[in-house]
């Protein structure tokens, strides 16, 4: 019998962290799953108060939604142990909120780059500046890479669970190579999708000077709830950390639905199946 999901969130007391709570909460709710709130401390005796300031939030909760979450307080590195509390727990997502990047981050890639290259698990960020009531559009930029592929498995199954619509955003390329094969990717992926049930749509838009701008035009112009985009250390992104980068710091303030692609093989078989 398949454990019921478990909704990760890295919890510190921010607005943007209990806009993930709330993210979290709307997940568990509407896949009978439940909260993980986990706070990483830096020192042993900082362990006992902070219990009770987490149980705080808790109780500041509907007492439906107390029932759904539990707390954990860890003394640790958060950006460390992160991707390790994902494993140990079989989350099925860690929701985080964010709050950009910053300075020398947004060249060298946020903490929370750095924690999905090095995490298996799926991750749902947020920046906590829009509201999302509903999750009824998806938008996923696209390739010709098959580990474009993959990612797809994941956010199909939130679209599903949501009655929510992906739409698959293609790049027109100059190169007939490179076009054709995204054009056969996707042909694979809309089978996967018809035969799921998931409601779709198949767009391509010129890559011009900035795919990542004419992205999140095409975002805004269909009302988009979240962005989906997998991280992968090389492909059609010359620099994979500012492309995902970019998607967390979307203008928008989408949240992103995201994975490490390359651990998507490496990783437990079933790291996807239950969202």
């Amino acid at each position: 019998m398949q454990n019921a999901p478990l909704y990760l969130i890295p919890f510190d007391f921010s607005e943007v962290s209990l806009s993930a709570l709330k993210l979290g909460i709307d997940l568990a709710e509407a896949n009978n799953g439940n909260v993980m709130l986990l706070h990483i401390a830096s020192k042993q005796s900082e362990k006992k108060e902070l219990k009770k300031k987490i149980k705080a939030i808790v109780s500041e909760q509907t007492k439906d939604h107390q029932k759904l979450i539990d707390t954990r307080v860890l003394v640790g590195d958060l950006y460390e142990d992160i991707a390790k509390a994902g494993e140990l727990l079989d989350a099925s997502l860690i929701v985080m909120g964010t709050h950009g990047a910053h300075g020398f981050q947004k060249i060298f890639g946020s903490h929370a780059v750095k924690m999905i290259s090095h995490s298996s698990t799926p991750f749902l960020i947020t920046k906590g500046k829009k509201t999302v009531e509903k999750i009824k559009t998806i938008v996923l930029p696209f390739s010709f890479e098959k580990k474009t592929i993959q990612v797809i498995n994941f956010a199909a199954k939130i679209a599903k669970k949501f009655s929510a619509t992906i739409h698959l955003v293609g790049c027109h390329d100059k190169d007939e190579w490179l076009e054709k094969h995204m054009k056969n990717n996707q042909k694979i992926v809309r089978g996967h999708l018809e035969t799921n049930g998931v409601n779709h749509v198949i767009a391509n838009i010129s890559i011009g000077s900035n795919f990542e701008k004419e992205l999140m035009k095409y975002a805004e112009s269909v009302d988009a709830d979240l962005m989906a985009a997998g991280y992968y250390q090389d492909g059609i992104i010359t620099n994979p950390n500012s492309f995902i980068q970019s998607m967390i710091e979307n203008d928008l303030n989408l949240p992103l639905l995201t994975v490490n692609a390359e651990e998507l093989n490496l990783s437990k078989g079933n790291i996807v199946t239950s969202l």
